[in-house]
């Protein structure tokens, strides 16, 4: 991503960091640990600084939602609501709660951040903050402003809780660096796939007692649509849905690749179908999609569509493809109906497989390829039916369960990868 470096005291990068800086660096914040601060010092710092990015008009979000729409050519529009959804849990009472009963500790965490979704780890910043720990935070080359420019809104709000939070940028093949961030942390949880966080745990574990201890691997999501009676609200439901596929443009571990609606008759779902691919067009008017794309992930959406064509052509009834824009426009979106799927990975950018099913054990069969590897799910189902495939998506190891359109919003206490970093913060007595 190209933009300006940040030079300021809570965010150094460039290519010449070697573990001296690190080192360095993480002694400055372990000296702001030697002066205690209250808790409730720690959340006002905390309530107002996130309070300042929940506002559009923030000058500092706007110069980073400007940056990132340049680099990555991504709309400024889906960036604010993508943004205003990454936000929303952050008030001051939740701040507040949590603070409360935060387990307090003196140690120095050191956190590498994902760069597939612009402040995707938030929640794990924030936390470890209010916990009364000190973070260096490894920002990802594809995205080094966001927490940077988060870092220098907090020190401004209180430059003593400011302290407490170090940003840096090197590359991944700086495996000094890497190494010396072991050293000098107490701890270290990283983002990425399974062999990104298998790589870095021996890079940083290497010769010294520090290891990976709160990894989040590669996890996914998706809808469920349960019950006789969710055509109802059929456009409102659409369009919420809508909304969890086009956030972030569908990259994080919160947006869901399929969804999943009980019906008795293949004409239900395509009805359906037909109102998400209406509301995916009109979010599409509201928040463009990219003006471009790189060759993997357009191939990826190419691959989805032509598949899906190829199979009605054959004479496969069971399958239809609807799909925004031609072939100039790749990427506007994409909503393969696939009437018996088990649960299908999408390429992002607003492809989604939708799939129908009969009853609860069907749902769970369908799902159970991914079991132990799912993040969040939203559920739509009327009072009477909600319980049974709610305690379905539990036992898949679903972490957050939400009503449609919520899903890029969880609690700030959300157990996301399971909850290893929280219990890390807060050990059983």
């Amino acid at each position: 991503m190209n933009g300006a470096e940040e030079t300021t005291p809570a965010a150094r990068r460039g290519a010449n960091l070697d573990g001296r800086d690190i080192e360095a660096r993480a002694a400055e914040v372990r000296g702001a640990l030697r002066s205690p601060l209250a808790p409730a010092r720690i959340a006002r710092a905390l309530a107002a600084a996130l309070g300042a990015w929940r506002d559009r008009a923030f000058a500092t979000r706007r110069r980073i939602v400007a940056a990132i729409a340049q680099a990555w050519g991504w709309s400024e529009a889906l960036l604010d609501e993508s943004f205003d959804a990454l936000f929303a849990p952050f008030d001051s009472e939740s701040i507040r709660d949590f603070a409360r009963t935060a387990a307090t500790a003196n140690e120095l965490i050191g956190i590498v951040m994902p760069g597939n979704v612009p402040g995707a780890g938030m929640h794990e910043v924030v936390a470890a903050l209010l916990s009364g720990r000190g973070l260096i935070l490894k920002t990802a080359s594809p995205e080094p402003l966001t927490f940077a420019a988060f870092a220098e809104t907090l020190r401004e709000t209180d430059a003593a809780v400011g302290e407490r939070i170090a940003v840096m940028n090197w590359s991944r093949e700086n495996h000094a660096a890497s190494a010396a961030l072991g050293r000098a942390c107490d701890w270290i949880a990283a983002f990425g796939d399974d062999s990104t966080l298998a790589d870095l745990g021996r890079i940083t574990s290497s010769g010294q007692t520090t290891r990976t201890l709160a990894g989040f691997g590669a996890r996914h999501s998706g809808v469920v649509v349960a019950g006789p009676d969710w055509t109802i609200d059929g456009d409102e439901l659409a369009n919420a849905i809508a909304r969890d596929v086009v956030l972030f443009e569908q990259q994080g571990c919160l947006s869901p690749h399929q969804v999943m609606i009980e019906a008795k008759e293949v004409a239900t779902a395509r009805d359906f179908v037909r109102r998400l691919a209406m509301a995916l067009e009109r979010w599409a008017a509201r928040t463009p999609p990219p003006s471009r794309l790189d060759l993997e992930a357009a191939a990826a959406v190419r691959r989805m569509r032509e598949s899906a064509r190829w199979r009605m052509l054959g004479g496969d009834a069971g399958v239809e493809l609807l799909e925004g824009g031609g072939w100039g426009e790749p990427h506007r979106w994409t909503v393969v109906f696939d009437d018996r799927a088990e649960f299908t990975l999408s390429p992002g950018f607003r492809a989604l497989t939708v799939a129908r099913y009969a009853n609860d054990n069907e749902l769970y069969d369908r799902l159970s390829r991914f079991s132990g590897r799912f993040e969040a799910f939203a559920l739509a189902a009327p009072p009477a039916r909600w319980n049974d495939p709610h305690q379905i998506l539990k036992r898949l190891g679903a972490t957050y369960i939400c009503k449609p359109g919520a899903m890029q919003s969880p609690p700030l206490d959300w157990r996301h990868g399971g909850g290893v970093f929280l219990e890390r913060l807060r050990p059983s007595p």
